[in-house]
Formats: C-alpha cells, structure tokens, sequence
C-alpha cells in the first residue's frame, strides 16, 4: 500500500469533489466533511444524523471543528430526501443497509484519482491530511495541529501533512 498524500491544490480538490458527487451524494458528503474534520475513516463511514445535526460538530483535544453552514445546508437537504432519523447512519449502503467500508470509500477515491489523472497517491487517510495541511497554511501553528492530531512530535506532524519542518532561525547574539 502506497503513503497517501494530502490534497494541496485547490482545484484537485474541486475535481475530486465533482467526481465523488457523480458517484453518490453520499461518497461527496463523506469527502466534504473528511476535509473539513480531521476523523479517521472509520469515524467518517460510522457517522450518525445526531452528529452532523449539532451546533458544534466535533470536539477534539479542546478544538471545536464546525462545519460551514453551506455544508450544514447541504446536508439537512440530504438528511431530509432520504427522511433519516437521528439514530440513523449518515452514510449507509442502499443495497445491505450497512455503512459503507474504509475499503469502499478508498475504491471510490483511487479511482477518483486514476480517472482524473492526478499524479499524487489518494487514499481515505488523504481526507484528514487535507483537513491538517490546509489549517496548517491557514496559520494554525504546528504545535496546536500535532495537539489535534494526537501526534507525539512535530516532525511527526509536518510529516503527515507532506510540508518539510521550517529551517532553524539563525540567532547571533552581539553582546
């Protein structure tokens, strides 16, 4: 199995949410939220109504993750077409009624790739790396993002989101 890498680019983004739209609304709404949380596929496929109806979405660490309210929108049109309760699974497979598998979801996103013709390794866990890569150039420190994302180290952090650690600052005291 190949490293993943985060989705840096925008418009990569925009194509493979385009592509996992046409597949099913459910697929889009797991890519939309698993770039917008830092979950883990597991955590993403097992989401219930209750979860995504809640002012604030995820608490992390201390960290509230909120999703935007053209997503909340979004998805209380979703919740709403397929007359979901709140005990239900967000995202369930039509034909077992099951939800859906971190296999199924990595299927659909190798396969967004391929077809696309991106040249960078796409998997679920490119999800959450997104999420950090981009709080990350946003100007969330480093320090809260390992915080977040439970990481042991900052090495261990800008490894994760594929960004080289910032040169050591040269200080030369004068006294």
């Amino acid at each position: 199995m190949h490293k993943v890498d985060p989705i840096k680019d925008i418009k990569m983004i925009k194509e493979l949410e385009n592509y996992v739209r046409y597949k099913s609304l459910a697929y889009y709404f797991i890519f939309k939220i698993g770039i917008n949380a830092p979950l883990k596929a597991e955590e993403l496929v097992q989401l219930t109504v209750s979860a995504v109806k809640s002012p604030v979405f995820l608490e992390i660490n201390g960290y509230q993750i909120l999703l935007s309210e053209e997503l909340m929108t979004e998805l209380d049109d979703y919740i709403a077409n397929y007359q979901l309760t709140s005990e239900d699974c967000l995202f369930c497979s039509k034909r077992t009624a099951r939800p859906y598998t971190r296999q199924q979801l990595h299927r659909v996103l190798a396969e967004a790739a391929d077809t696309l013709s991106l040249d960078c390794h796409i998997g679920v866990q490119s999800l959450k790396k997104t999420f950090a890569y981009h709080a990350y150039q946003q100007g969330m420190e480093i320090a809260d993002l390992q915080h977040l994302l439970g990481h042991q180290s900052k090495k261990m952090t800008f490894n994760f989101i594929d960004v080289p650690p910032q040169a050591a600052a040269s200080i030369q005291l004068n006294l």
